[in-house]
């Protein structure tokens, strides 16, 4: 377990350097979302942040064998941008306060399908 701990502390780092030093908040990215029309899954601005994150984890994943343990499906099903908003949107109100970022991780290890 402290392994795994670490390798998320690892990988939320990396969101965190990619995203800049002030990190979008879980509220942040949940007012995103409520100050537009449309659906929180179709708006750009949190396309192109989630996006950039699975980029990250992407482009780490393809150097190492870093994150076998935080998803084990396919990349190309799992990486589903809406898919990712809406979890962030629906399971972020539990603390506004959280990076955003993380809550892609989580929705990986939720849905990567590996053995617990």
């Amino acid at each position: 377990m402290n392994k795994r701990n670490s390798q998320i502390r690892t990988l939320l780092l990396l969101l965190t350097v990619s995203f800049g030093a002030n990190a979008l908040t879980v509220g942040q990215f949940q007012a995103i979302c409520q100050s537009g029309e449309q659906p929180c899954s179709e708006v750009r601005l949190l396309q192109a942040y989630v996006g950039g994150g699975l980029d990250t984890i992407a482009s780490l994943d393809e150097k190492t064998d870093y994150l076998k343990q935080v998803y084990c499906a396919d990349s190309r099903e799992l990486f589903n941008v809406p898919a990712i908003i809406r979890y962030i949107e629906t399971l972020g109100s539990e603390d506004a306060s959280q990076n955003a970022g993380l809550m892609i991780v989580r929705y990986l290890e939720q849905n990567g399908e590996c053995e617990k």
